[in-house]
């Protein structure tokens, strides 16, 4: 099972823990009851006002803060909404820490695979873990097993635009499966990269493929205020979209681009290319060269 297989925590439900937080209701509960109580103040709480009106408006705020406060401090115990140290607190429990620079979305997914660790990577699972824990400039990893006992982890790294790894890491993550002499400087670190590789195990390290693509596309704004907010509202979806499609095996399809750019406020939109969806096999990464250099807008008159 690969790492996309994971649960997708973004799409759980939300827990029944987590309480509404809606301020006119709170207030129309509060006069409610205070009505019901004292029959004759329903004239007073009618005029906005009046003292009384006044202190259950604050009343109603503070509670409302006091509920957003408590949601939020749910929100800090669930590894799917947890965040900087609370995402750490959780972490630790499996023997996770978080690496220099690892984003809380990266720290999710090892937290995820955790329980591979305990083992050897044998498994498709273990593979990730240990690939993703050895170095944080893994940002992608598939794992390929093309013949009994052989081994491919491709990687895509953070370090530069099209996903390619350096040679540096190349080498560390050769170190990590024991396929090479590092800098060992005790026994213990010298068998720590043997518990990792499966003693029969041939394991090939490579490089991410990569398919090139260029985005061009012609967005017409509607007549009307507000174009540089439109504008910028195209830019940061695109962007979005780009960043989320940059990993292995991740397709970008026109009908997504479309979708990205014809926001609201937008008249028309001309995709010039690409002119087809762009398909990568798993161990392939689609990367836009060009960025959003050729992405105009034309405001219609």
């Amino acid at each position: 099972m690969s790492k996309s297989q994971l649960i997708d925590l973004s799409k759980l439900p939300p827990p029944d823990v987590l309480e509404k937080v809606d301020y006119e209701q709170l207030l129309s509960t509060l006069k409610q009851d205070l009505i019901a109580r004292s029959p004759d103040l329903a004239e007073v709480l009618s005029l906005e006002s009046e003292p009384l009106t006044q202190l259950l408006n604050s009343y109603a705020y503070q509670a409302m803060l006091l509920r957003a406060r408590v949601n939020d401090a749910a929100k800090s115990t669930m590894l799917s909404s947890a965040t900087g140290s609370d995402l750490e607190h959780i972490a630790s429990r499996y023997q996770v820490a978080r690496l220099e620079g690892e984003s809380d979305q990266r720290l999710r997914e090892r937290v995820q695979l955790a329980f591979h660790s305990l083992n050897t990577a044998g498994t498709e699972k273990s593979y990730i873990y240990h690939t993703l824990t050895a170095d944080p400039r893994v940002k992608d990893v598939r794992v390929n097993s093309p013949s009994p006992c052989h081994i491919v982890l491709t990687i895509l790294s953070n370090e530069s635009a099209d996903g390619q790894p350096s040679t540096e890491l190349i080498n560390k993550l050769e170190y990590t499966f024991g396929l090479k002499q590092g800098d060992q400087s005790s026994v213990s670190e010298i068998l720590e990269a043997q518990k990792v590789r499966p003693i029969g195990d041939r394991v090939e390290i490579v490089p991410t493929k990569v398919k090139v693509f260029d985005l061009q596309a012609h967005v017409k704004l509607e007549l009307g205020p507000g174009h540089a907010q439109v504008k910028q509202q195209v830019i940061d979806k695109v962007t979005d979209y780009l960043a989320e499609r940059s990993g292995l095996g991740k397709h970008i399809k026109r009908s997504a681009l479309f979708a990205m750019l014809h926001q609201a406020g937008v008249e028309e939109v001309e995709l010039v290319s690409p002119q087809d969806n762009i398909i990568v096999a798993d161990d392939e990464v689609a990367w836009c060269q060009n960025g959003l250099d050729n992405l105009t807008f034309e405001v219609l008159i």
